[in-house]
Parts: structure tokens; sequence; C-alpha cells
């Protein structure tokens, strides 16, 4: 290992530095790897980091792991099946929030969002048989100002719930 040296000029000292130079380009270097790390481990797309409301759990979540799955042809369903069960056991009311879908397993947390609202809601029945990728519920519907067309889906994995009454 290199020591600094001293010399001196003209009444002026001089150190080299080239030592502390190396430490710092490589301490500079470690922390460039392990932001990129950090980065690329998150895998993060801008919503699967993103607080939307759950309502099965009257409380905001934060998503920490998702799995994105784009956008969705998205239809609903409601009114003439109310009262019946759906696939995942539940009885299916005007209020019910959730989503039917043909592959996801019951009970699987979804984040929805269209526009500026965002809305996590579990997989509570099979279908759509329409040909749209998901069956959105009339609550559902609402809250996301749905008419027509597509949802942007993303299927989450890990969440942490937020206090109540946290903003």
């Amino acid at each position: 290992m290199r020591h600094a040296t001293t010399t001196t000029t003209n009444a002026n000292t001089i150190t080299d530095r080239r030592p502390f130079r190396a430490r710092a380009t490589t301490l500079l270097a470690g922390l460039g790897l392990l932001a990129s790390a950090t980065t690329a481990h998150a895998g993060a797309p801008a919503l699967a980091s993103a607080t939307s409301w759950a309502p099965h759990l009257d409380r905001r979540i934060v998503t920490t792991r998702a799995t994105v799955l784009g956008a969705q042809r998205a239809t609903w369903y409601g009114p003439g099946f109310y009262g019946h069960r759906t696939a995942c056991g539940m009885r299916l009311a005007r209020g019910t929030w959730g989503i039917a879908h043909r592959t996801l397993p019951c009970g699987t947390l979804v984040t929805l969002q269209r526009g500026n609202r965002r809305v996590s809601v579990r997989v509570i029945d099979r279908g759509p048989y329409s040909g749209a990728s998901v069956d959105l519920t009339e609550r559902t519907k609402q809250f996301l100002g749905f008419v027509d067309g597509s949802v942007r889906m993303t299927q989450v994995r890990r969440f942490r719930v937020l206090p109540k009454g946290t903003r």
C-alpha cells in the first residue's frame, strides 16, 4: 500500500492524495452498484409501490411486491347475479367489492387502476365469459368510474397495511 507523501515547496505544503482518491473512487463505485442492485431487485414499476385503497380491509395498502399484468379488457356484472353464490363461495350483493378472473386463485389481491383512481380488491369469482379478461362487480366499477374498455391490473404479491386514518 502506498502512503501519502508530503513535500515542501515555497512555504506551501502539498500532500499526495492518490490513496484517498482511490479509496473514494472505490467507495463511490460500490455505492453505485448497491443503488443499481436495489433498483433492479425492486423490479419496480411505479404502480407496484403506489398506495391504494383496499375496501375489504377498510385501509390503505402499500404494495411491496407485485406482478404487473398490464391493461386488461374488462366488463362488469351485477344486478342479475345478486343473491347467487360466487365460485369462491361468497354471496354476491350490491355492495360487493371484487372481480371475476378465469385463472387467478380465489382470494388473490389485485390492484386495478383507471385514470387516477386505484383500488385493491380480491378475486371473488370465475369468469368473465364474454371474452374480456376480467369482470368487475358493480361496486368496483362505480368506484373506478368504469363504463367500458380496459383497466390496468397488477397482481399484489406482498403488501403492508397502513394504520387507520393514514392518508
